[in-house]
Formats: structure tokens, C-alpha cells, sequence
């Protein structure tokens, strides 16, 4: 099936992401050993500027429906968007370590339903392979533990917190945009070449259409958990809806392939700048959208308005910034993509890195008093 908007020189659902910084290993026996340089040596030029300038498009356009997402959510329910808030948040509610904020929980079966249909409407904005499981749980645990530590990731410091000018953000953005981009950096002229690489034969179901069918079963679950709880259908409707455009935005914008975010992430003559565009869209509309929203006396659908209050810049937003870029370039995965990534194809990656992120929030919550301590 080939959907064509009409609106673009070329054709959504057949674009790839080619990564430019990994191109799939030779097989090699015993005797041959792959020198360290392959990553740099041995990639195809392939990828014109033609192809380039897709990926810039398609990221432009995938940041700008995340603003469109953060700016309908600020502006129906006057709270901003954050992933990693809203999957501890989640966890922390159904496991009873936590008081219920059932928007939290609907805002997530929002983005696994969504992260389902866009699975099926554009298979191509999902990764060609899949991880192995250490990888994943190891990546996805450190992410977990950073941004509950830093209170945040791209989206609640990034799109939303730098969009409202905040200096708690600006700060966790230099920091894991900073170690994600020396640790990506410096893995790649160090470890072995499979390391980012997609291995089709890795994180596969079957039949292929389960794992879509079962995260819009888990997401239309939480929704109606969630729903049930909040008794508010313009609040849970305005949730799902912001989130499934979340989830569209993301996957548009390439964010959900591991491959083409580690491409951004590593410096070399063969960076990919195209996913900077994702930021650069989203704080775009937020910059224009948000100055006005905040002017008005209450959200569209709630009596009042719900923004963080905090302005001191504390150390844990240092430590947990450079906590969540560590584990954010090993796996090229942010909580937000991880959630709509388990609905492709190779999906259990991403589930295995989800469970992974739970376990670094579970131990902040287990820990939480030491780490960050009431004053």
C-alpha cells in the first residue's frame, strides 16, 4: 500500500533512514579480524544530498507536530508533555508506589496506541533490525535512572522547558546533549562495529502484526484504566489525542530509529544534522504558540493552569542530565520512542529497553530519599 500526502516531492511511506555512520558488517571467521576504523572505513556514500534533504524534511515535519502535541496538551490541560515524567508516574500508579495522576496514565496508552497505528501507516519510520537484549536493558536502565534523578528528557527540558525559557532546562539540556554527544562520540572509534547496528534477526515476533495489535490492546488499556479514574471525558480525550500526535510527530521525524539518532549523535565527517531539525520544529511552534497560550487565564478544558513552579538550578540537574546522555547514546533511545517503538517491527528491543528504563526508575523510587533528599 503506497500513501502519498500530495503535499511532498516524495513518497512518505517508501522513504528509508539510511544511517550513514553504520552500514551492515561482513561476515568474518575466526582468522579475520575487522580493524576498529571499520565504522569510519568502510561506509557507503550512498546518501546524497538528495536523500539528506529528506530526512531534514521529514524531521521538520516530525518536530513540528511535537510542538503542535505540547501546545494542544499546554493549552487544553495547561500541563506540559514530558515522557519520563509520565512513565515513572505510570509505573510508580499501577504498582501502588505513588499517588494517582491518572493523565499520566492515559497520556501513555495514548502513545503505545498511537505508536500502533503509525507502526501500520508508515512501517518505515521504525527500525529495520533489532538489539541485542543487554544492550537494551543496560541502555535503557541508566536512561531510567537519569532522567528520574534530572526530572526530565528531550521532551519536558527540551521541547517544553526551553520553550518557557527555563534555566532547570537549559542546564539538563547542555548536560545530556553534551555526554550523549562525547560518549556516542567516542564509543564509535572504540568498540566493536555491530554495535548500533540493526540486526534484522534480533527483537522479532510472529506473527509480525502481534506486538502492533498487542500495544493497542495495552494502550486502549490504560486509557480506559486511566479514563475510568479521572472521570473527565474532555481530559482524557484531549490526552489521547495530544499523545497519538506525539507518537506521529516522533515517528516522522526519525527519532524512533536508533540508527538514524546515533548517526546525530556521533561527530564525524559523516554526521547526520537532520534530526536537530526535530528540536529546532518543535521549539519553533512552542516559541510562537506558547507566549500566547500562557496569557490566557485558565486551559480550554481545566479551572487552572499546572506548570512546574521550581527555579533554582540544582546539582541533581547536572547529574541526572549526564546520567540520561550516557544512557541515551549507547542505545539511541529516549523514553518517548522507546514506548512507540515497541508497536514495530522489531519491537521487543524497544519493549526490553522500556523494562529497562522501569528498573532505573524503580531504583530511583527504592533509593529516592538518598538521592534526592527533602530539605
Amino acid at each position: 500500500t503506497t500513501i502519498s500526502t500530495g503535499l511532498l516531492p516524495f513518497d512518505l511511506c517508501k522513504l528509508e533512514y539510511p544511517s550513514p555512520l553504520f552500514t551492515e558488517a561482513p561476515k568474518q571467521n575466526s582468522k579475520t579480524r575487522i580493524p576498529e576504523t571499520f565504522v569510519m572505513d568502510s561506509i557507503s556514500n550512498s546518501q546524497g544530498s538528495s536523500s539528506l534533504t529528506k530526512n531534514i524534511i521529514l524531521a521538520t515535519i516530525g518536530g513540528c507536530l511535537l510542538g503542535v502535541s505540547t501546545t494542544t496538551y499546554l493549552s487544553l490541560i495547561g500541563r506540559v508533555t514530558g515522557m519520563a515524567g509520565s512513565l515513572r508516574t505510570t509505573y510508580a500508579q499501577l504498582t501502588g508506589q505513588g499517588k494517582s495522576n491518572p493523565l499520566h496514565v492515559i497520556y501513555i496508552g495514548g502513545l503505545l496506541l498511537g505508536g500502533s497505528l503509525m507502526s501500520q501507516i508508515y512501517p518505515s519510520g521504525f527500525e529495520s533490525g533489532g538489539y541485542s537484549p543487554f544492550h537494551m536493558l543496560i541502555s535503557g536502565a541508566i536512561v531510567g535512572i537519569g532522567t528520574s534523578i534530572g526530572h526530565g528528557c528531550t521532551s519536558g527540558h527540551g521541547l517544553c522547558g526551553l520553550a518557557r525559557f527555563s534555566m532547570r532546562s537549559l542546564v539538563s539540556v547542555i548536560s545530556f546533549f553534551g555526554s550523549a554527544v562525547a560518549v556516542s562520540t567516542t564509543l564509535a572509534h572504540t568498540i566493536a562495529p555491530y554495535f548500533w547496528t540493526p540486526n534484522p534477526s534480533l527483537g522479532q515476533v510472529s506473527p509480525s502484526i502481534a506486538l502492533p495489535v498487542a500495544a493497542a490492546f495495552a494502550g486502549l488499556g490504560l486509557i480506559a484504566y486511566g479514563s475510568s479514574k479521572l472521570k473527565n471525558l474532555q481530559m482524557s480525550a484531549s490526552a489521547v489525542f495530544s499523545s497519538m500526535l506525539f507518537a506521529t510527530g516522533l515517528t516522522i521525524s526519525g527519532m524512533v530509529r536508533p540508527s538514524q539518532v546515533t548517526s546525530f549523535l556521533v561527530l564525524n565527517k559523516h554526521w547526520d544534522p537532520s534530526l536537530a531539525f526535530v528540536m529546532g520544529g518543535g521549539l519553533a511552534v512552542n516559541l510562537l504558540t506558547w507566549p500566547l497560550a500562557t496569557k490566557w487565564t485558565k486551559p480550554i478544558v481545566c479551572t487552572k493552569w499546572d506548570l512546574p513552579g521550581k527555579t533554582e538550578v540544582e546539582p541533581d540537574l547536572f547529574l541526572g542530565g549526564v546520567i540520561f546522555g550516557i544512557g541515551w547514546a549507547i542505545g539511541g533511545i529516549c523514553p518517548g520512542p522507546g514506548i512507540i517503538g515497541i508497536a514495530g517491527g522489531h519491537g521487543i528491543s524497544f519493549l526490553l529497553w522500556t523494562l529497562g528504563c522501569l528498573a532505573g526508575d524503580q531504583l530511583y523510587l527504592t533509593f529516592k530519599p538518598s538521592i534526592n533528599p527533602k530539605k
